[in-house]
């Protein structure tokens, strides 16, 4: 799920059988082409392995706070002529990562990961990088602030110097501008060996991987993604174009697998029919529901019982109402945008190749169950998850707490915020 991570496709519809990349095309394709255009995004693996080279970034302010891959820290906002300075919300929901924290020193380098064009900002993604302050790769997103209506006046040019006064491309990098992948010794398949049309199960919709490292995911309505893609051992990393975003997926021979499942098979090739397992069955919704993404917990998707729903992702909020269909569930976003994911067995599928898990508690919680006590509520708060999505689910959900003074100091020092502390005494009424 995704508004470029759910951020340039609000789940831009699911086609590996779902996966949210949640929101659909943002804002400003124009500018965003450009500044792809200047910046090459470089791909990284969900271990924090760069498999393909790209622009190569220097910092030039104090304040950027980061996470160890594969965290990403999001609060980091800047305002042209500003300093860096932290969103009060999001630093608090980040902060039981505080121990983990460092700040990027002036005169770090780090590849540039993503780059995301929203209505009043643009967000530059990083991963640190070529012998910085610390061997392992540190990640932080880092959010241009602009006003409302900047892609409508003002010029390419006007964007780049404000980037510019936190960020300015390293020339002297020999990996700068390159859109190979990095020598690897571990390197496994070579490209040509997957070269070819896989199917994707379950859903009519197939890939086409190339020898020269590209690919393009074709899916039953017609809609077509492209992107590129390296093999690292017997992993597979597919990179969106549209979003920047990478998935990874384990081969198996003349299979393909995302995580257990089997996503794709070699058409016209590997296993008969009768070997190959038949397609995880489509499980009604049960709601309320919680997923989070497989490739980055912190990213969570709340469905409700009466049709609406609540994304947190990359540090951004939203929500919206939802509608499901058969084997798809329709998201309508507030504001007009609108997706689509595919339900395979408990979890969701969108269509950049993310999966989005079942959390533990929904699912008992629909089968009736389990109910909601305070150690489920400190795990959610310890998940990232943001004040409302929590009052939401103690709201949503049947409630068994323990409001006793002891037992509401040991929330409060859990982390658990006044507001949810309110609902929770409330509930346990």
């Amino acid at each position: 799920m995704n508004r470029t991570p759910l951020s340039v496709l609000f789940l831009a519809s699911l086609i590996l059988g779902g996966t949210l990349s949640l929101l659909a095309q943002t804002p400003g394709a124009g500018i965003e082409q450009q500044l792809r255009s200047q910046y090459r995004i470089a791909s990284v693996g969900s271990n924090g392995v760069v498999v393909r080279a790209g622009t190569v970034v220097v910092v030039q302010q104090d304040g950027i706070t980061a996470l160890p891959a594969p965290g990403e820290y999001p609060c980091n906002s800047h305002k042209e002529g500003g300093r860096i300075s932290h969103s009060a919300m999001c630093a608090i929901n980040y902060s039981v990562s505080k121990d983990n924290q460092r700040p990027l020193q002036v005169g770090e380098k780090a590849y540039l990961t993503a780059i995301q064009v929203k209505p009043t900002e643009v967000v530059f993604k990083i991963q640190t990088c070529c012998g910085g302050a610390n061997d392992a790769p540190f990640r932080a997103a880092v959010s241009f602030q602009f006003p409302k209506g900047y892609l409508d006046s003002m010029k390419l040019k006007d964007i780049q110097d404000a980037i510019g006064q936190i960020f300015v491309p390293d020339t002297s990098s020999s990996d700068q501008g390159s859109d190979q992948p990095l020598a690897n010794p571990s390197q496994g398949a070579p490209q040509a060996q997957l070269a070819g049309l896989w199917d994707v199960q379950g859903t009519g919709a197939q890939i086409q991987l190339n020898p020269d490292g590209s690919f393009s995911q074709h899916a039953p309505d017609g809609q077509e993604r492209p992107g590129h893609y390296t093999v690292n051992g017997d992993s597979l990393i597919l990179t969106y174009i549209a979003t920047g975003r990478s998935a990874t997926f384990s081969i198996r021979g003349d299979t393909i697998y995302v995580g257990a499942r089997l996503a794709w098979v070699r058409h016209g090739g590997g296993p008969t029919p009768s070997a190959v397992p038949a397609p995880a069955p489509i499980v009604p919704l049960r709601l309320p529901a919680t997923y989070a993404s497989a490739q980055n917990p912190a990213d969570k998707l709340q469905l409700n019982a009466d049709n609406t729903f609540s994304l947190q992702e990359g540090g951004q909020g939203y929500q919206g109402t939802f509608a499901a269909n058969g084997n798809t569930v329709e998201l309508n976003i507030s504001g007009g945008s609108k997706t689509t994911a595919t339900i395979q067995g408990n979890n969701l599928t969108d269509g950049s190749g993310q999966t989005w898990v079942l959390g533990e508690q929904s699912a008992r919680s629909a089968a009736g169950d389990a109910v909601l006590q305070n150690q489920d509520v400190i795990k959610l708060v310890k998940a990232g998850l943001d004040d409302t999505l929590i009052i939401a689910k103690i709201g949503s959900s049947k409630c068994q707490f323990d409001t006793s003074t002891d037992a509401l100091i040991q929330l409060k020092q859990s982390g658990v915020s006044a507001a949810v502390l309110k609902a929770v005494v409330a509930a346990g009424k």
